[in-house]
């Protein structure tokens, strides 16, 4: 990668609002999406102008909650405007604690009260099952250490043939907050922005700060679909011998479920793949799925949001096309991706072996049975990957439970999966929130020393 592609910004320009001190994206035009969208230069610049002032003048940062200003409004149609944004809000918050809270009684209490398989065990009998199984406590503790690792190396990796050193505090501090924004953010699309961010005020050039993560998003995304179309074909020929117990316990439905979530992940690696060799192709395929979505009334402006997609997957794609310049480094980066998925799916797999799973394997081997529980975990996240929820409360630990419950004895299988969701979700919020709480006040610090040196 070139010194002038560094420069070149590929992705959404992160600046900061002087009222709240936080990161705000702006949106730079790309002249290949304009193109590629059927508009010209023209009607373009006009939608990247409507877009940027529209934002600008009606939409101010606070935090995470977005505040309608309303310019050119009267007080009390402001003031409507903010109420109705607050009742919706309030609305799908209630909805949403209302669904995580009674998905979390109805498995409390099918797993301690109606289940009729097994006996609750006494504290004797807790015990010595945890006595045995504290040494897997441990590994999914640091199962959860190496999916951190994975995405810091991943990031210094990439950043040390562009500026020159690896900068691995930066870029596992940048991991960290990351992990934290996509996992209180529906669909994990909150994380890029503030690794941007993060990455520019810590001693990373603007132009490789930008690209950075969407270039670890990008592997990220081809190696979770390799994974996954990897295990789909082995899952159907059982592969790993998987035992009748186990392999009934995934039905058919989220079978199909997991299909359809892997399809939608594989749309986005699949376009940036089409875009590279070929991009008028990959523009037309675009254009012929949002025009199905303008048939279906599911989309109201296509040629604005052919010329959005186009912009974002233009950019993902010469963010790739930098990637592959280096092939080494491309590689070793994939590599750390995989890496990365497999850790965060070995969380589940040690969760239940603390709490007594027995051995399904059928040779008796530790690694086929932990590679079995991994398939199933990874299947699991494909089937939910599309509930739009922050980490996929309330779908993960139904679906988790429903699954490993026929493993795990009575009175067992919920603190199992209370563990996993403990140390494989929450873990990163709030790791997370007190190392960005903490970071915060460290650079407001070092700003009002630096100042009062000067």
């Amino acid at each position: 990668m070139s010194k002038k592609d560094i420069d070149k910004p590929i992705v959404n320009k992160i600046e900061i609002d002087e009222s709240t001190n936080e990161p705000i994206i702006v949106e730079l035009p790309e002249t290949e999406a304009k193109m590629a969208s059927g508009l010209n230069v023209e009607e373009a610049t006009t939608i990247e102008k409507a877009d940027f002032f529209a934002e600008a003048k009606s939409v101010r940062s606070v935090g995470k909650q977005m505040v309608m200003t309303g310019l050119g409004l009267t007080k009390k149609e402001k003031d409507d405007i903010n109420k109705r944004q607050k009742i919706f809000k309030l609305s799908l918050t209630i909805i949403f604690v209302i669904f995580v809270v009674g998905v979390l009684i109805f498995t409390f209490y099918k797993d301690f009260f109606g289940r009729s398989d097994a006996t609750i065990p006494s504290w004797q009998e807790l015990l010595v099952i945890l006595s045995d199984g504290w040494k897997f406590f441990l590994l999914g503790i640091f199962s959860l250490f190496l999916a951190y690792l994975f995405k810091a190396l991943k990031l210094s990796v990439l950043c040390k043939p562009l500026t020159g050193k690896f900068h691995f505090k930066t870029c596992f501090e940048t991991g960290i907050i990351g992990h934290y924004y996509n996992y209180v953010t529906p669909l994990a699309v909150g994380g890029q922005p503030f690794e941007i961010y993060h990455l520019s005020k810590h001693g990373v050039h603007g132009g490789v700060a930008s690209s950075l993560p969407i270039a670890t998003y990008v592997l990220n995304q081809f190696a979770f679909v390799i994974i996954g179309i990897v295990f789909m074909i082995m899952f159907k020929y059982n592969t790993l011998q998987m035992s009748s117990e186990l392999y009934g316990t995934f039905s058919t439905t989220f079978t199909v479920m997991a299909i359809v979530g892997l399809f939608f992940c594989f749309l986005m690696p699949f376009l940036i793949f089409i875009f590279c060799l070929m991009p008028r192709f990959g523009a037309m395929l675009v254009k012929f799925v949002i025009g199905i979505g303008c048939k279906l009334k599911i989309i109201k402006d296509s040629k604005k949001t052919t010329y959005k997609t186009l912009k974002n997957i233009v950019h993902n794609t010469q963010c790739l096309k930098n990637i592959f310049k280096k092939p080494i480094t491309a590689t070793i980066c994939f590599i750390f991706s995989f890496g990365e998925h497999i850790a965060s799916a070995s969380i589940a797999y040690f969760a239940l072996k603390t709490f007594g799973f027995p051995t399904f394997a059928s040779t008796n081997n530790i690694l086929l049975e932990w590679l079995q529980i991994v398939q199933l975990v990874m299947m699991l996240t494909y089937a939910i990957s599309f509930i739009p929820t922050p980490g996929n409360a309330g779908a993960a630990d139904l679906s988790f439970y429903l699954l490993f419950s026929i493993g795990v004895q009575a009175g067992l299988a919920f603190p199992a999966m209370m563990l996993w969701r403990l140390m494989g979700f929450y873990s990163f919020i709030v790791i997370g929130f007190i190392f960005a709480t903490w970071k915060k006040r460290s650079d407001l610090r070092k700003q009002r020393l630096g100042k009062s040196l000067e």
